[in-house]
């Protein structure tokens, strides 16, 4: 069987690239990995030594036999032809053979977005989420293990503009917190890094750091429109939606109707997010919550691995 070429448009570490590092790891064939942004990438993908490539993100020049593997839970922000704006050509959709989907909703988002027929969309689940489904508080060995834990994600946003939400009242969120409480703040790989060190009940977390074992250990996620609530919800985590600029969801737009087809809590000051996170602590994930995940990420149950890896040898050259 002729190897396979995994390639990542999120940087040179595999490590930060989730879905083709735990599939890398799974898959038993020979296999090479590379930077779509590496000097050499064009060369290599199309030197023709490969039978499959597997990408994270649009292609953006032909590859070959191409399977998609998006690097998060799509459901949220529209991506693609549906985004404002988007870098994606219409010749990119050429580039794709198949579309690995988490969910039956991913399957009719990536329709929408990419153009890509519906029976090449193929509801295999992520395989990041092979690593933490089943796992429970404390597996991930962090210090939200020992406290009620509130891990804060929000989505990546031009840093050049809106460098990292400076107008929340950290201030008021330390002094309302006890001591049996910790807030996480975690930034997006692709913002800037918070400095947060003379909070007592607030911690800043590295955001080139995988949020997986943050997410293990916490007890609630609290985002604005990150598809990381997916991965909170596939581990029982109830969510809180936390907006305090309404206007991003008119300007890049959502799959679903936000916020109330994402989750059934949802704040826009301080005031009501410590009382949401409190409840959602108390009380877990609602019916609007597991219908929210069932539908965005219903494959993803622990073997998508294996069976991205029978698609693999079934197309590969």
């Amino acid at each position: 069987m002729r190897p396979v070429l995994f390639m990542t448009g999120l940087g040179n570490d595999l490590r930060r690239a989730e879905n083709l590092a735990a599939l890398y790891d799974a898959y038993p064939g020979p296999k090479n990995f590379i930077s779509m942004y590496a000097q050499n990438a064009v060369n290599e993908a199309m030197s023709g030594r490969y039978g499959t490539t597997v990408i994270d993100i649009f292609p953006t020049f032909p590859t070959g036999n191409t399977i998609m593997i998006w690097h998060a839970i799509q459901g949220g922000k529209l991506i693609g032809f549906g985004q404002k704006g988007t870098y994606m050509k219409p010749e990119m959709t050429n580039y794709i053979q198949w579309i690995v989907a988490a969910g039956r909703g991913g399957v009719e988002m990536f329709h929408q977005c990419t153009g890509v027929p519906e029976h090449r969309i193929l509801n295999l689940g992520m395989p990041r989420t092979d690593r933490y489904i089943g796992r429970k508080k404390g597996d991930g060995l962090t210090r939200l293990a020992k406290k009620r834990a509130y891990l804060y994600v929000p989505t990546f946003r031009n840093v050049k503009t809106d460098p990292g939400y400076p107008w929340i009242d950290w201030d008021y969120l330390d002094e309302v917190l006890t001591d049996d409480e910790i807030l996480a703040v975690k930034p997006h790989p692709y913002g800037q890094q918070w400095v947060l060190d003379k909070y007592k009940h607030i911690m800043a977390v590295p955001r080139m750091e995988p949020s997986v074992n943050w997410l293990i250990d916490c007890d609630v996620v609290i985002t604005d429109y990150s598809s990381i609530m997916f991965d909170g919800y596939l581990l029982g985590k109830p969510c809180v939606l936390f907006e305090k600029d309404r206007g991003y969801t008119e300007t890049r737009g959502m799959y679903m109707k936000y916020p109330g087809e994402y989750c059934s809590r949802y704040a826009t000051n301080e005031q009501a997010l410590v009382k949401l996170i409190r409840s959602a602590a108390e009380h877990g994930m609602e019916q609007v919550d597991r219908e929210c995940v069932n539908y965005v990420a219903d494959a993803c149950d622990g073997h998508s691995c294996e069976r991205i890896i029978n698609l693999i040898e079934k197309v590969n050259g």
